[in-house]
């Protein structure tokens, strides 16, 4: 019950970062350093979040960053096909490549600290 929870609160989280964060970032007018600095940002709380993620439900790992990091990556294909930018497709591998690692080494951390603790 707790996984089926982890994931809905993933997916809306994901959904929330993907239209305010990435959207905003690639949408928004502004300079080439103000929208790289906005792209670190948000890719450090996707890395953040799916630390978290695995951190605390470390059962799926890898998993809990596919769901975090697929509604930005989905809502920056979709702004894609209105607005082609060779470079969406960096982010993209970014936002889920991150989510992903994170939160595979969140369950590893996890593990590793049970594993500590019950010597």
């Amino acid at each position: 019950m707790k996984n089926i929870f982890g994931l809905l609160l993933a997916l809306v989280a994901g959904s929330l970062l993907g239209f305010f964060g990435v959207f905003v970032s690639v949408f928004a007018d502004g300079g080439l350093e103000e929208r790289l600095l906005t792209i670190a940002v948000i890719l450090l709380i996707y890395s953040f979040l799916s630390l978290l993620w695995g951190l605390l439900l470390p059962r799926y790992s890898w998993l809990w960053g596919l769901c975090l990091g697929f509604p930005g990556a989905l809502i920056l294909a979709l702004y894609m096909l209105k607005e082609f930018n060779p470079y969406y497709f960096i982010y993209i591998i970014l936002i889920i490549g991150l989510s992903s690692l994170c939160a595979y080494y969140g369950s590893k951390l996890r593990k590793r600290k049970s594993k500590i603790s019950g010597l």
